[in-house]
This record gives C-alpha cells, structure tokens and sequence, in this order.
C-alpha cells in the first residue's frame, strides 16, 4: 500500500484484496482500551485468513489485559477464516514475541510475497515492539510496509509514566558508531520526561535535536504547551534545539530525521529516542531503513501513572506510509 498524504480517520475499514480474504490481521491486546477500537471499525465483510494476536504481559494490569484479549478474540474469530494466532511475551522482552512469529509464519505466511495484504493496528503495542516488527515483515520478510492503523488516546495534560527501570540500544538498531566521532541525539518528546531525560544523561550528548510534536492533534494547542512544560528542563539546556514534527505522519518525521542526519554525518555519531507518539515511530523506522549506522536507543518506565490508565480512545487512523 502507498499513501504519502496526511493522516485519514477510519470510520470504516474494508479489505485491501478486492478477489478474496486479506492475508494477515495483526494487533495487540494491551491494557489500553484502545486496543479494541480497529476491530470495530472493520467492514461488516472484512476477512483475513489469519489473525496474529501479540500479547504484551502486564504484571500489575494482567486483569485488563486479559479482558481486553478475549474481546479482540471472540472478535477476530468472525473475521479471521484459518486461524488465530495468539504471541505473548514480557514488556522488556521484544524478541521473545518476535521468535515466536517466526516459528509460526510458515503456517500463516501471504500467499503472494509480492502482493501481500496485511493490515497492521500499532495501537497496543509498544515502541520497541513496533521496531520489531516491522522490521521481522520489511526487513526480513521483505514485505511491503503493510497498512497501519493507528488509534488516538484523548489527551490530558500529565506524564504517562513514572521513573525509568532500564536504558538499552533496541536489538536490531544498534547502528554502527564510530568512537572518534562525538554524538548527535535526537530526542521525540511528549508526557514521558523522565525516561527522554534518562537517555540524555546517560549518553551526555555534544548536540542534542528535540521534536516536539506540533502541529498538535485535532488543534488542541495546550498540547505542545504541556510537551514543553513537561520536557522544560531538558529543553532549557545549552545544546539542545527544538524543532517540530506532525503526530501522525511517518514521512514528515522521516523528513526531519534526514535533515539532521545530513547537518552532521560528518562530525556525529547519530542516536535517536524515540519517546513520543507510536506514529513517528514509524518515522524512525521509514528513516533507519536508509541509515543503519543510526542507533535507536530506550528506556524502560517504573511504572504508568494514573492519568495514563483513564484515557479513553479517540478517533483510529489510517497512518501515510509507502
């Protein structure tokens, strides 16, 4: 699928193979109520032949997340006629959930490689499982990028989480740093200042790049107002930059991603954390695939705050991606 326009809000979603059932349907059951909102959108005969169900284990939310999975499964079994395909794995644990994909994509493979229809919803999972997997389809399947759907949360003007538990390079992005350069990081800020300002400690970069997302979604201007504040005393040192992305539109980050790359290739190693919306993650992905050398680093959250725990779903996107 190509579309390098802006974002399209879904109302209803019917199948990308005119001549018979979709390929594959991917999502993952979170606690995130969220998670359901793409299966409600889907065309009264939408079909796939399979549906692959990633289960990200949530200690102190299991109950949700259990609940949340046998909604997406009574759901999926009316749409998918071969087959459901549950993975679960540890938040911290990415390639568990990935090697599980791998031992199960004989069964549930496209029939045609150069022509795959599979529809991918980012909403549920996390950021370094969405590397993940879109690397295992892009990369190592070499699939064409499958059509993203994505589902907003309302917003409210408070962290998403508490603390950080762990910092580490994302398996498959450890890029490739040359130690006589120094470092250039770019930073994607939202509500999580503490896991973005772990990042910057730890790699006590030359330059840093902020994107804050602007314009923000569906107009709400406190949005970026509340990104600064939350961010303010990392904005407010000496060497880093802020410049602005757009919250759902993987080439525009993609785009301002270049544009640093090519300001200091030559003098800086490149990082990027990715802390802010699921949507530009997939711009850091779009991104590293033209630039391996780039290392994508994260960190782990404490635990999730309140807040984040009420926010209910707001409208499901239809992501640009090509």
């Amino acid at each position: 699928m190509n579309m390098t326009g802006g974002p399209i809000e879904v109302e209803q979603l019917a199948k990308l193979n005119e001549r018979g059932n979709d390929d594959l349907f991917i999502c993952c059951a979170s606690f995130e109520e969220r998670c359901l909102s793409s299966l409600s959108k889907l065309d009264k005969n939408y079909r796939a032949n399979f549906g692959i169900i990633f289960v990200i284990e949530e200690p102190a939310n299991q109950k949700q997340v259990n609940h949340n999975l046998y909604r997406i499964q009574s759901e999926l079994s009316t749409r998918a006629s071969k087959g459901i395909f549950v993975i679960s794995s540890q938040r911290d644990q990415p390639m568990d959930g990935i090697n599980q994909l791998k031992k199960i994509w004989q069964h549930c493979q496209p029939k045609n490689p150069q022509q795959p229809f599979i529809t991918l919803d980012i909403s549920g999972f996390t950021k370094i499982y969405l590397l993940e997997i879109l690397r295992h389809l892009v990369v190592e399947q070499e699939l064409s990028i499958p059509r993203l759907l994505h589902t907003t949360q309302n917003y409210l003007p408070t962290k998403l989480t508490k603390g950080v538990v762990q910092i580490t390079t994302i398996p498959h992005f450890y890029g490739d740093i040359s130690l006589d350069k120094q470092t250039v990081l770019v930073l994607l800020l939202g509500f999580e200042p503490d896991r973005a300002l772990a990042v910057w400690k730890h790699f006590n970069p030359a330059k840093t790049i902020a994107l804050i997302t602007d314009p923000p979604r569906f107009g709400n201007l406190n949005y970026v107002k509340y990104a600064r504040e939350n961010n303010d005393y990392l904005l407010s040192q000496p060497s880093v930059e802020v410049r602005t992305v757009p919250a759902d539109h993987p080439h525009a980050v993609r785009t301002a991603l270049e544009a640093v790359y090519h300001e200091t290739k030559d003098s800086f190693n490149m990082a990027i954390g990715p802390f802010g919306t699921k949507p530009q993650v997939v711009g850091v992905f779009l991104f590293c695939q033209e630039h391996p050398k780039v290392q994508v680093v994260y960190s782990f959250p404490v635990t999730y705050t309140r807040s984040y725990m009420q926010r209910k779903p707001g409208p499901t996107m239809l992501l640009p991606v090509g």
